[in-house]
């Protein structure tokens, strides 16, 4: 705290921008750059829970509806997603994985790894546990006020 002044909102920021960078320099040493990205995120919520609809694959990435919308018509492009309409639901729109991904999930537990190793160097179990559920409850806080918005 500098000057009665949280800095935890800029540091969040910083952090953000500073392990993107070093997790698309970790993507590239690993041969998977196609992962860079929100790309990532929707292909790794896709490999958690595939042919959901979008509004679950929003949830799941926090994107927002119009960004992740632009992500998956990239991803279909280069073939990696496919959509279909729902069949319970004619409103909604199915996200499935086509398998042209599955090259990557040999290669990715090396690299989540050694980004893991860099960024939680020097810190116990009990430090990450505990960051973690910080960083949760942090998360959740963001998401209530974005619902009131």
């Amino acid at each position: 705290m500098k000057n009665g002044r949280t800095e935890g909102g800029s540091l969040i920021s910083q952090i953000h921008q500073v392990c993107q960078r070093v997790w698309h320099a970790v993507l590239s040493r690993n041969g998977l750059e196609d992962l860079a990205g929100a790309r990532g995120r929707v292909i790794f919520a896709l490999w958690n829970e595939d042919k959901i609809p979008i509004k679950k694959l929003v949830e799941k990435t926090s994107l927002d509806k119009a960004t992740l919308t632009g992500i998956i018509d990239r991803l279909e492009r280069d073939g990696y997603v496919f959509r279909e309409p729902s069949p319970d639901d004619k409103r909604a729109t199915l996200i499935f994985r086509t398998g042209k991904d599955e090259v990557f999930k040999k290669k990715v537990p090396k690299a989540s790894d050694e980004q893991n190793a860099l960024f939680y160097k020097g810190f116990s179990k009990k430090e990450i546990q505990d960051f973690e559920n910080y960083l949760k409850r942090v998360l959740q806080n963001c998401k209530d006020a974005e619902e009131s918005l």
